[in-house]
């Protein structure tokens, strides 16, 4: 049988590469293709050492994106809010953007939405476009809530994908919970502190007993991705998680993992700043969606991860404990 080809949009980022690592170990046989902005990389050249082809593309240049995408029988992709969002703060410190920056990056985010999907529409050869988006948490407020412009974005490129002519019955999604590498990655805004008495205290913006599907997406993700494109049909659309856990079970599992007493206090922060872009408050509006609606409410249709088994397949569900055993908090602990 001919080998599959997989094209991976944003090949060097955590999702891209997680995906590319679970597939060379569980789809031998297909060949991958890696897209990235800069070929030259460390990240890049590093996956090019184990046999991925990478190829250069931006999401913002639909052309490029046509040419990587050639002879592709499925393809991976993702749109970067923190490297738009990166670029309008620059713009806005220069005045070319103004407040809410997170309006300028929802339109660039959702353009490169589009390029991606009609640049796979052009692709005879395609069989599965997943995408990884975010649920509206406007619809999903009823309204309450309409500053979470990065959610929106993605609500809105799953949308298009779904609609587009040429892309039906190709498209399916995958909705990604709450990163469990939030706490090393993003350590001013999720990130564990330890405390000068020996103590740790972790003090992200939601509450104590907000219930939170995290995903261990280096485990995990490649696994919900070749589900999706294993799957007899599509539109598939289902929440990515590899287990339910507040915020003080979270941190109860990581101080039994490094024997340091902590203690879990919402922080209240961005729910107070003042600050001229718009970011803060977008960033508490999405939280505090979180905090009031969960993300166990969804629009219809959308499946949780143990529905799949009726659709024919299944996921890998990695426990938090076993993510926390692995990651190194050295940088935390000392």
């Amino acid at each position: 049988m001919a080998s599959k080809l997989i094209v991976v949009v944003g090949a060097t980022g955590s999702q891209g590469s997680a995906v590319i690592s679970y597939v060379q170990s569980h789809e031998p046989t297909w060949s991958i293709r890696g897209l990235t902005r800069n070929v030259s990389s460390e990240a890049s050249k590093a996956l090019a050492s184990k046999g991925v082809d990478m190829v250069a593309a931006n999401s913002n240049d639909l052309a490029s994106l046509q040419s990587a995408f050639k002879n592709a029988n499925y393809i991976y992709a993702y749109t970067d809010f923190g490297s738009i969002m990166g670029d309008c703060m620059g713009r806005f410190a220069k005045g070319e953007v103004s407040a809410p920056i997170g309006l300028e990056a929802n339109k660039i985010e959702q353009q490169h939405g589009r390029n991606i999907a009609d640049a796979a529409a052009g692709v005879p050869e395609l069989e599965r476009l997943v995408f990884s988006y975010q649920a509206s948490v406007e619809t999903l407020s009823k309204g309450k809530y309409t500053k979470s412009y990065h959610f929106e974005a993605k609500a809105s490129i799953a949308k298009y994908m779904l609609a587009h002519e040429g892309l039906r019955g190709k498209v399916s999604l995958c909705q990604l919970g709450v990163f469990n590498t939030n706490a090393v990655k993003l350590p001013d805004f999720f990130g564990i502190r330890k405390q000068a008495d020996g103590t740790a205290l972790w003090s992200p913006p939601l509450a104590a007993d907000t219930l939170l599907p995290w995903i261990d997406i280096e485990a995990d993700l490649g696994s919900y991705v070749t589900a999706l494109i294993a799957a007899p049909h599509a539109p598939i659309e289902v929440l990515c998680v590899s287990e339910w856990l507040t915020g003080v079970q979270w941190l109860e599992l990581w101080s039994k993992h490094t024997g340091i007493t902590a203690r879990y206090e919402a922080s209240d922060g961005i729910h107070k700043a003042v600050e001229s872009t718009g970011i803060m408050e977008q960033m508490s509006q999405t939280m505090r969606f979180m905090d009031e609606f969960g993300m166990k409410v969804q629009e219809p249709g959308v499946l949780m991860p143990e529905d799949l088994a009726k659709e024919g397949v299944a996921v890998q569900q990695t426990k938090v404990a076993e993510y926390i055993a692995r990651e190194d908090w050295s940088s935390i602990v000392g």
